[in-house]
């Protein structure tokens, strides 16, 4: 009797296990609909197909955790057990609506990268204002009350779950025999739909469906990955001659786009543009920070990023200043921990400044930061030679500064990011990033009135430049930030300079981030390799231009041709783009670059 009161216990708790399961992928499909916002022309078949992914993977990936977590602790004690499972779907939800904002600003899922920048430099990443904070507060305890009613209906309903979850998990089935379908015939308006749906690796039957002649246009997949183990990186060792023996400031504004150096919004940038070297074309390695500073210093494409990290290899740009003799000075407002700055691009820099530690907001800390160049700068051996990098955040922060003068007194005061949608008004948050910008433009003025102070302007390098640019929705795609695809907004920024004994120019030609420091290398450290050597970039004065150029993101790369970027995505699939406005373009043009991309990913590899 009491074997068999044991089994009934089991497959009561097991069956109530699956009804929360069940409940739960209902629920997460009704909010993944929040997944196809800005899709046009949907059809009700394509909700279909991303509800049924939907709740294959919320089911499957909830039931699973439960059985894990819940189910054993409920057998010996179904308050613990079911306690746990609710904190489980809690937190899930949580998640996924989450997930569902970020997917909705940004155009990608949560993914380790975000989670890690987080946790280790949460501060410096993200904002919350008051109404913000007061809005998840209120979001989080209405998915708790949620919950709370899935768990106390799943413990009610006495009807076995094996009917639902039969249907659910037939339905899963049929949306990835769909898709494999659809990726042999590359039919889009299928596969544009998987990469909405989080955790969804639906199944590709290439192989098999191509013996029946099924599989078409299988150059729209490209294998991205390369069977190389190491980085070889420069290619060949760099010889150095007698430089010009000028010192070098990099200043870099992260997130600052190019069309906010103008006298109102940046005064003392437009003036050092106007007295000195303005390259009105220039464009970012990507659309972060990791692939931007990345390409900077390095002169390679992003996807190299992985190689450097492995190696902790140095720049050659860093390794030649290091060489050389100079002074490194690094003044990061953001910790160089997230990226791994410290263990790539800096590598060779002991001691290391590791980031402001200022307990105030990011403009303090950003104060910090040049108060601290402008201290090194006067502790200094005088008779050396230096260089220095000077990396800003506030811009990022869209953090403004207490000022009289604002630009803008028409801007958004009290930010709150989940108010972004396709139908927000993007003025007010553009004219706050202006101000944050013309805040930014001060600590800059300070940089350039301490270097003149101490007479050192007369053999100083001074460059002013970004990581990557920012959109406030200018294509109408519901683009907001960065990271979110390629389009000027996101990786056209700003580069100008300050270099003693040059004319005052208008660089009109198009300009890389990977020519900064192909340029430096050359001109300051005499290098006499062929600038292949040490990365792809080209002498910023040369007037062939870039009209070619690779991109990337943390999950995709890019490639940009003119007025046009191939999108190169994390599943090899091609998407062509216009430059401008992301608008989406015949792609067959394009992928005549493609060998030229797959070469570059192994030219630096063993």
């Amino acid at each position: 009797m009491d074997h068999k009161r044991d089994k009934e216990s089991w497959l009561g708790l097991s069956n109530e296990i699956a009804w929360l399961a069940v409940l739960f992928a209902v629920v997460g499909t009704v909010i993944a609909s929040r997944y196809l916002t800005g899709l046009a022309g949907i059809q009700w078949w394509q909700y279909l197909y991303v509800f049924g992914a939907a709740a294959g993977v919320f089911f499957i990936g909830h039931f699973l955790l439960l059985v894990l977590f819940a189910l054993p602790v409920t057998r010996q004690s179904p308050k613990i057990g079911r306690a746990i499972a609710f904190g489980l779907t809690w937190i899930l939800l949580i998640t996924l609506v989450t997930d569902t904002f970020v997917y909705q600003q940004y155009h990608f899922h949560i993914n380790w990268a975000m989670i890690d920048l987080a946790l280790v430099g949460g501060r410096e990443v993200f904002i919350f204002s008051v109404a913000m904070m007061t809005r998840i507060v209120v979001l989080i305890c209405v998915l708790g009350s949620l919950t709370v009613i899935l768990v106390w209906v799943a413990t009610k309903i006495k009807v076995k779950a094996l009917w639902p979850s039969f249907m659910i998990l037939t339905g899963y089935l049929c949306v990835n025999l769909v898709n494999a379908y659809s990726v042999a015939q590359n039919v889009k308006s299928v596969t544009v739909l998987s990469d909405r749906v989080p955790l969804y690796y639906p199944i590709r039957a290439n192989t098999l469906l191509s013996k029946f002649g099924l599989v078409v246009l299988q150059e729209e997949q490209i294998n991205r990955s390369n069977a190389f183990t190491a980085f070889r990186y420069p290619l060949n060792n760099v010889l150095y001659g007698k430089g010009e023996g000028l010192n070098v400031v990099i200043i870099a504004v992260d997130s600052l786009r190019s069309d906010v150096v103008t006298p109102q919004i940046m005064p003392n940038l437009a003036k050092i543009a106007q007295f000195g070297i303005y390259f009105q074309d220039h464009y970012s390695a990507g659309n972060a920070t990791r692939s931007g500073i990345f390409g900077l210093f390095y002169g390679l494409p992003p996807f190299y990023w992985q190689a450097a990290l492995s190696s902790s290899t140095s720049p050659a740009l860093m390794s030649g200043f290091i060489d050389a003799g100079y002074d490194i000075g690094v003044f990061s407002t953001a910790t160089l921990k997230r990226p791994e700055f410290y263990s790539t691009v800096f590598s060779r820099v002991r001691p290391l400044r590791m980031g402001s530690k200022g307990s105030g907001g990011v403009i303090d800390r950003d104060i910090e930061s040049i108060e601290d160049f402008a201290n090194w700068l006067s502790d200094r051996d005088a008779s050396q030679k230096f260089m220095s990098f000077i990396f800003l955040d506030s811009v990022h922060a869209v953090a403004v500064p207490k000022s009289e003068k604002l630009p803008y007194k028409n801007y958004w005061k009290d930010l709150n990011h989940l108010e972004l949608s396709p139908d927000f008004n993007p003025v007010p948050y553009f004219n706050r990033y202006k101000n944050s910008a013309y805040g930014a433009d001060i600590l800059i003025g300070k940089v350039v009135d301490g270097l003149r102070d101490k007479n050192l302007l007369d053999n100083t390098v001074v460059i002013v430049t970004s990581d990557h640019g920012d959109e406030f929705n200018d294509s109408g795609l519901n683009y907001w930030g960065h990271n979110g695809n390629f389009s000027q907004a996101q990786i056209k920024i700003p580069l100008v300079m300050h270099w003693p004994g040059m004319d005052t120019q208008v660089v009109k030609h198009r300009t890389t981030a990977y020519d900064v420091s192909a340029t430096l290398l050359k001109r300051v450290l005499a290098a006499q390799n062929p600038l292949e050597d040490f990365g792809v970039g080209q002498d910023l004065f040369d007037p062939k231009g870039r009209e070619v150029f690779f991109v990337g993101s943390y999950n995709e790369d890019a490639i940009v041709a003119g007025d046009e970027v191939l999108l190169i995505k994390m599943s090899g699939a091609l998407e062509g783009h216009s430059l401008k406005d992301w608008k989406e373009i015949d792609a067959a043009p394009l992928k005549k670059w493609v060998p030229a991309y797959l070469q570059m990913r192994g030219k630096y590899r063993q």
